[in-house]
């Protein structure tokens, strides 16, 4: 039996609500004031005792959160790379699309281009028989930016010809990176302050959950856990309760 820490979600939902409350701006004798804007939750974690210098060690996967992020990877983030019938259907939904011939012709631009291409998305995906095309022109850019399209069980980038588009289009916000490859911290958007606090939380849960799976010794490995708003301070879960697992 190993001694792990057990993160308490009593304590992890205390400092959600904690830090929503402090993306509510209060001023003596004045009302609250709400920010316009729907602010990102986001997600702490702050790993200690882990050589990330050794591979094996490092975190560098997609998972699927229980419940989409609204706004998460958006038309105007995403590029599929497809062909034939899939390519009209994306098209006709409003997101940009390269084909065999587009690359063609991308790659016998600058580089400058091609490195402007990688830079305008956040998210590829590619179909799986056009992976070899996709590699040949933007392989170098999208690799450096963390881009490159990676199938299951670690991205969820590479999609098959004959792939369900409305499943898998709404499954795109609920796809998150989780990396820790230069430090051992990772700040990731687990939610939107708009979203309910249950739902909130069980993205929370997916992500510690993940993480606690990755490294070495589970929570043990993790020093410390915050919650925080996109404007606000970040709020610690507190110290975890000491638990044991077989």
């Amino acid at each position: 039996m190993h001694n792990l820490l057990i993160v308490n979600t009593k304590e992890v939902r205390d400092a959600l609500v904690l830090a929503l409350e402090n993306a509510v701006i209060k001023k003596e004798g004045k009302s609250d004031k709400v920010r316009k804007f729907d602010e990102t939750i986001d997600l702490i974690i702050n790993v200690r005792d882990v050589d990330i210098k050794n591979p094996n060690n490092r975190i560098d996967s997609e998972i699927l959160l229980p419940h989409p992020i609204p706004g998460n990877l958006a038309k105007k983030d995403v590029c599929f790379i497809v062909k034939d019938q899939m390519e009209l259907d994306l098209k006709e939904n409003g997101y940009k699309v390269l084909n065999a011939e587009d690359l063609d012709e991308l790659q016998k631009k600058s580089k400058k281009d091609q490195k402007q291409m990688a830079k305008r998305f956040k998210y590829f995906v590619a179909r799986a028989d056009l992976m070899r095309n996709l590699a040949r022109v933007l392989a170098r850019y999208l690799g450096q930016q963390g881009k490159m399209p990676r199938p299951q069980p670690k991205g969820f980038g590479v999609i098959r010809p004959n792939e369900n588009l409305d499943d898998y289009i709404a499954k795109m916000g609920r796809i998150i990176k989780i990396s820790m490859k230069k430090h051992l911290l990772m700040q990731l958007k687990i939610g939107k302050k708009s979203q309910s606090e249950d739902d909130l939380m069980e993205n929370i849960n997916s992500v510690l959950s993940f993480v606690e799976g990755q490294l070495p010794v589970g929570f043990n490995n993790v020093r410390s856990i915050y919650v925080k708003t996109t404007m606000g301070k970040p709020v610690m879960v507190k110290e975890a309760k000491k638990g044991g697992r077989r």
